[in-house]
C-alpha cells in the first residue's frame, strides 16, 4: 500500500510546487513594480530656465517672373484636327484571336482541334499571300475586350501564342 499512497500524493505535490512558484513570482513582480514606481516619484525634478527666443527675420525671396515673357514668343505645334467622340450608333469592332498560321492544312487542323478541346470557338481561314496559301487558325468572334482578354489568358496558360485582330463590321 505504500506505493499507492505515494503515487496519489505525487500529483498533489507537483500541483502545490507549481502554485507556490507562481505565487512567489507574482509577489516578486509586485515588489519590483512598487520599488520602481517609488524611485521615479522621489527623484527631484530639474528646473529648466526658458530660453530666449531667437529673432527671426523674414528673408526676401526674389521671384522669377520671366516665364510670362516666354509664353507670347513660344510656338505651339499643331497636333492635328478635331476628332469627334465615339457615338452610341457607331458600330462596335469585332475581335478575333489568331492562334497560328500554317502552310499545311493538317497543321492548322491539329491546332484547331487543340483549341476546341480548351472550349474555344475556333475556325480556319485560308488566305493566299504572294502566291502561297496560308491557313490561319482564328478564335472568336468576341464582342468585348473582356471576353477577348479571358480567351487570351486561357491560351497563354496553355502555352499558345495569340495575336488580337479587330475588324469593323
Amino acid at each position: 500500500m505504500n506505493r499507492k499512497s505515494s503515487a496519489s500524493q505525487q500529483p498533489v505535490s507537483r500541483l502545490f510546487s507549481y502554485l507556490a512558484g507562481l505565487v512567489s513570482g507574482l509577489f516578486l513582480a509586485f515588489l519590483f513594480s512598487l520599488l520602481s514606481s517609488q524611485q521615479t516619484t522621489d527623484a527631484p525634478v530639474a528646473r529648466t530656465q526658458p530660453m530666449p527666443a531667437k529673432s527671426i527675420e523674414p528673408k526676401a525671396e526674389r521671384i522669377d517672373w520671366s516665364f510670362y515673357d516666354l509664353f507670347p514668343k513660344a510656338e505651339v505645334a499643331n497636333v492635328g484636327g478635331y476628332q469627334s467622340a465615339k457615338r452610341a450608333s457607331d458600330p462596335k469592332p469585332i475581335y478575333h484571336l489568331q492562334a497560328g498560321s500554317f502552310n499545311a492544312p493538317r497543321d492548322a487542323d491539329e491546332r484547331r482541334a487543340e483549341l476546341l478541346m480548351l472550349g474555344l470557338t475556333a475556325f480556319i481561314e485560308t488566305k493566299p499571300i504572294k502566291g502561297v496559301t496560308w491557313h490561319r487558325v482564328m478564335i472568336g468572334p468576341f464582342e468585348s475586350d473582356t471576353n477577348l482578354n479571358r480567351a487570351q489568358s486561357l491560351l497563354a496558360a496553355n502555352n499558345f501564342e495569340s495575336i488580337p485582330i479587330s475588324t469593323k463590321p
